[in-house]
This record gives structure tokens, sequence and C-alpha cells, in this order.
């Protein structure tokens, strides 16, 4: 049997093998202790599988801008004390996977999450572009413009401080004031560009609840796509919102099978 866990800024996610996902506020978590629960009523288990939203390097968790936590050596605290294998990826890095899986015949994509926070994922020659310690993709940290509140990493002017559901105040985009709009509307163009500048991939899969809720913003980023000198140039630009809710948990199953 199998633990699958997403453990994300607003929501925590989780489920065993094919059972239904049960979803949590992730501040009422305590990570530890849900997941020693967990082995003590499923003595079966085999394999955890952990999606964080935040920086990993070979199963500990680095940095968690948007989540509260104690145990940062989560992989060898639970090998050593139950002996149960661990897997930690970045969110990201995970719901990248599964969305490449549903597409045949391409060999690139990048895939961006707008939630809580805001990162992405890059597929490049068929390869999960992992980059120095494992920190590739970390676009919502971007320096973009300066604010009046600070980030989790520490900084005032990180790109999702202006494009993500902490700017939006949890609110749809058609909700808060023109000034925010215009910023949010401004860090996803300047976000979709540079990526699509750096790396020209074959698919953009946009995901996340603050996409989710405003899909309207597919047709303006294809509209900003039409001015751009890529329109005459490149072949048929792919962008897509991505329809699942649980893309990182598949994502995860996709791991432990390889």
């Amino acid at each position: 049997m199998n633990l699958y866990i997403d453990f994300g800024g607003t929501h925590f996610k989780y489920c065993f093998d094919n059972d239904e996902v049960i979803v949590l506020p992730s501040n009422q978590i305590d990570f530890i202790e849900f997941i020693e629960n967990q082995i003590n009523l499923k003595k079966e288990l085999q394999n955890i599988a952990i999606s964080f939203a935040g920086q990993v390097r070979d199963g500990v968790i680095l940095n968690a801008p948007n989540i509260a936590i104690k145990e940062l050596h989560i992989k060898s605290y639970i090998e050593k004390k139950y002996g149960i294998n661990v897997i930690v990826e970045n969110d990201l890095n995970a719901a990248t996977i599964y969305e490449y899986s549903l597409y045949n015949n391409i060999n690139s994509m990048v895939v961006l999450y707008i939630g809580t926070g805001f990162g992405c994922g890059i597929i490049i020659e068929n390869k999960l572009l992992h980059g120095k310690d494992n920190f590739a993709g970390e676009i919502g940290h971007i320096p973009f413009r300066k604010t009046s509140f600070q980030c989790g990493c520490g900084r005032d002017d990180c790109l999702e401080l202006s494009v993500s559901g902490k700017a939006l105040g949890g609110l749809k985009l058609n909700e808060v004031d023109e000034k925010t709009k215009q910023t949010f509307l401004d860090g996803l163009v300047h976000s979709f560009f540079t990526i699509l500048n750096l790396f020209n991939c074959d698919v953009y899969i946009f995901g996340g609840s603050v996409m989710q809720n405003n899909i309207w913003l597919l047709d303006f980023l294809q509209e900003e796509y039409k001015k751009s000198s890529f329109y005459n140039l490149r072949s048929e630009l792919k962008i897509a919102i991505s329809d699942s809710q649980y893309g990182n948990i598949e994502g995860l199953k996709l791991i432990i099978k390889e």
C-alpha cells in the first residue's frame, strides 16, 4: 500500500493507492504527527510519496515560503524510524510529470500553477529540468515589483507577491481593485514571455486555483501572444488549462511506478 500526499500552501490532500482523495486545510496539519498516525493505522504501508510546495533536495525540505513546518528532514526521519521508503518532490515537478504523461509526440512542456503561490515545472528533451539543488522552475521568486508586504522567502518584490492567490486576497481577478488586477496581468504576461523566450516549449499548461477560477486568462494570454514577434515565426502555440484537481498526486503515482 502507498500513501500519497500533496502539501500545498492552502490545501493538504492525501490518498491511499486509488482511494478517494481527502482534502484538509494545510494550517491544521502537524506533518510528522499526521504521517505517524497513518503509519500506525496502515501497518502494511510500503511507500510514502510527498508533493511539497517548496524547495526540496534529496528528500530534505530546504525552504517552505507558504507552509509552517517543523521537521525538514522528513525522508530520513521516517525511513530510519519506520523503514518505509519516502519520496519527497517539489509540487510543480510532480504536476509536470503528470501533465506531460497526457501528451504524445512532444518533447518539451512548461507547467505553471498559480494558487497560493506561483510555481513552474519544465520538461526539455523529454527530461524534467531539475537544475542545481533541484531549484529549477522557481518562477514565483523572480524579482518583479516591490510590494508593501514580504514573501515567505524574505523578499518584498517576488513575482508571486503580484501573481498568486495571496496577491488577490482570495478573490477572483475581476473582484479586486484595478491596480491589483493590472499588476497581476502585467506579471502574468512577464512570466509567460520570459519562459517562452528562454525555453520555446511545445505546450504551456496553466493550473492552480487562480487560473481555474479565471478561465478567461487563457484567452488573454492567447491575445498577448498574437501581438508578439513569436506569432509569425514559430508553429502554433499550445496553451491550455489543466483539468486536473489532483495532478500533483497523479504525478507522484507515476514516480512510484518508475
